[in-house]
């Protein structure tokens, strides 16, 4: 028998066992990927928004500041008006109470409008953060069943994993070369075993002569029809074991 054919079926079935394993998880471990980038993404939206009233806070305090500075300024000068000799000198008063007024109001109307978006910003951040939490919430709860579930075939991945490096390391190149070619293309089965004269992944029938030298468990044929490895039931046989009988139950022990 060929011991190469029989290690490409053994490997076969052990990524089946696997590809079995990660199927049993169903969606969650997609769900948990795209939950954590979703939280990372709100995360950094959040980040922002508390930035931005950062700036904002900060911004405010500078311009509320000044608007102070200013109006000591403007006492300052329209206390000064009184003492002045010339028309210069008025002329150089009213300037800079001009000024300075002008400044005022120009900063009420910017800290106006700042102190509407920091208002809006902050209740954006509020209700932004809810929501944040919630996902948060939702997340942990599923990475903690995902957890639990990977905990709970975490054993059986690892001997799977153990045994697949060990066959692999006995392929021949060119058939593993082949196999991880055809693998993915079919939905994770590259190699079958031949059923009834037939190929075991698509049923398409096998000429006879081939069948009869497949059935010598020597050589492999790839189908024309799927492109799968077909290899003997033999050698399936020697991996798989015997399958166990369909049993049957009379009407009489139904009943019973």
């Amino acid at each position: 028998m060929n011991q190469a054919l029989l290690r490409l079926y053994e490997l076969q079935k052990i990524d089946s066992e696997l590809a079995e394993l990660v199927s049993n998880r169903g969606e969650l471990p997609y769900r948990v990927a795209e939950m954590r980038d979703e939280l990372a993404a709100r995360e950094a939206d959040l980040n922002d928004m508390h930035a931005r009233i950062a700036e904002l806070e900060t911004e405010e305090r500078k311009l509320t500041s000044e608007i102070a500075d200013f109006e000591v300024k403007l006492e300052r000068y329209k206390s000064q008006q009184f003492d002045v000799k010339t028309t210069r000198e008025y002329d150089a008063i009213s300037f800079q109470i001009e000024d300075a007024s002008h400044r005022i109001g120009r900063n009420q109307d910017t800290v106006a409008r700042m102190m509407v978006e920091l208002n809006n910003v902050r209740e954006d951040a509020a209700l932004y953060g809810g929501e944040l939490e919630t996902v948060r919430v939702e997340f942990a709860e599923n990475e903690k069943s995902l957890n639990e579930l990977m905990t709970e075939t975490a054993e059986d991945e690892k001997r799977l994993t153990a045994e697949r490096e060990k066959v692999v390391a006995e392929v021949p190149d060119n058939f593993l070369s082949m196999y991880d070619r055809i693998r993915p293309a079919k939905e994770g089965i590259a190699v079958v075993a031949l059923r009834n004269g037939a190929c075991g992944g698509c049923y398409h029938v096998i000429p006879r002569q081939l069948v009869l030298e497949l059935k010598k468990s020597e050589k492999h044929t790839v189908c024309e029809s799927c492109g799968r490895i077909v290899v003997s039931d033999g050698i399936a046989l020697a991996i798989d074991g015997e399958p166990e009988p369909v049993v049957y139950e009379t009407e009489e022990e139904a009943a019973e």
